[in-house]
């Protein structure tokens, strides 16, 4: 129990660091135009530095076993999490540029982040590992279609711009030094290590920046709307209880709650970046970010509760 509530309290910390994102926008110490330098260097530094040093492991015979089903339950958890954001943006009623930014709320949670968090906290050294490979397909995934729902209503954009971007470029790299039979040196590996971990603070302070950029108007339309409150129990809740029957299987619980408790992510910043960079709707999706980690706080313990519970 003391688990769940270590877990309650780290994530308490990533509502702290946006709440100083907003006051910062606030009172000017943030002028509007750093949420645009902010968006750039994480998704073109930071970020990309973080997914290449995450993925500098080597794998030993032993977590074969357990690798293979964290890919197969990765490849399932985007299977359910695609159709389920596909069947809700369908259903929608609002605007294109707002459905994109609907449907990458549900499909891309802040697994980068808050994933690799709660894995250590729960699991240590070898839940960071699991969270590693059950992202694999998930790095390829967000920088490619992820990237295409969010822009294909606010701009062109070819096939060519969604795979020759940061992300994807990163991912390969990754892929390419996860291979090799060493690891990358120490001096470059710690340099990949410190700008990976600037990611988070960066993240949830231009997420507090963007929200304090919504005005009283905007604020009242979008705590009414119920897109908001489908989206966030869609995310929280429903694409992680499509992994409960994998409880009753000879699987061990380190893999099974890595792969629980990380498709329960919040919906991450990376969202309203990719809106305010492809033209979506930025407000929408920072509301989307808000609710969704303020929730997180009970639902993730909850889930993590029921995963002991049940094994």
């Amino acid at each position: 129990m003391s688990a769940v509530f270590g877990l309650a309290q780290e994530m308490t910390v990533l509502l702290v660091i946006g709440f100083i994102g907003l006051i910062m926008r606030k009172v000017n110490i943030l002028p509007k135009e750093s949420n645009y330098v902010l968006t750039q260097v994480v998704l073109y530094i930071t970020l990309p530095c973080l997914i290449i040093y995450s993925m500098d492991i080597q794998v030993s015979r032993e977590l074969i076993v357990d690798i293979s089903w964290l890919v197969g339950l990765s490849i399932f958890a985007l299977l359910c999490t695609t159709a389920v954001g596909y069947g809700f943006r369908k259903r929608a009623k609002m605007s294109d540029s707002r459905k994109g930014v609907y449907e990458a709320a549900i499909l891309f949670g802040n697994q980068g982040f808050i994933g690799y968090a709660i894995a250590f906290l729960l699991f240590g050294e070898i839940g960071v590992l699991y969270t590693a490979f059950f992202m694999i397909f998930f790095l390829f995934y967000v920088w490619t279609y992820v990237v295409y729902v969010v822009a294909r209503a606010g701009q062109t954009i070819s096939w060519r711009q969604i795979f020759l971007n940061p992300g994807v470029i990163a991912t390969s790299i990754g892929f390419f030094i996860m291979v090799l039979p060493f690891r990358l040196p120490d001096l470059l590996g710690g340099v990949l290590a410190d700008i990976g971990a600037m990611t988070l603070p960066l993240s949830m302070i231009l997420i507090g920046s963007l929200l304090a950029g919504i005005n009283s108007k905007q604020f009242k339309e979008l705590i009414r709307n119920r897109y908001i409150w489908y989206a966030t129990g869609a995310k929280l809740l429903l694409l992680p209880v499509f992994l409960f029957p994998f409880l009753w299987m000879p699987v061990s619980t380190t893999v099974l709650g890595v792969a629980i408790l990380v498709t329960a992510t919040p919906t991450a910043p990376t969202v309203p970046m990719f809106a305010q960079k492809y033209k979506g709707d930025v407000p929408f999706g920072t509301f989307m970010v808000a609710t969704t980690t303020i929730l997180c706080v009970i639902t993730i313990p909850m889930l993590y509760a029921l995963i002991l519970l049940i094994r």
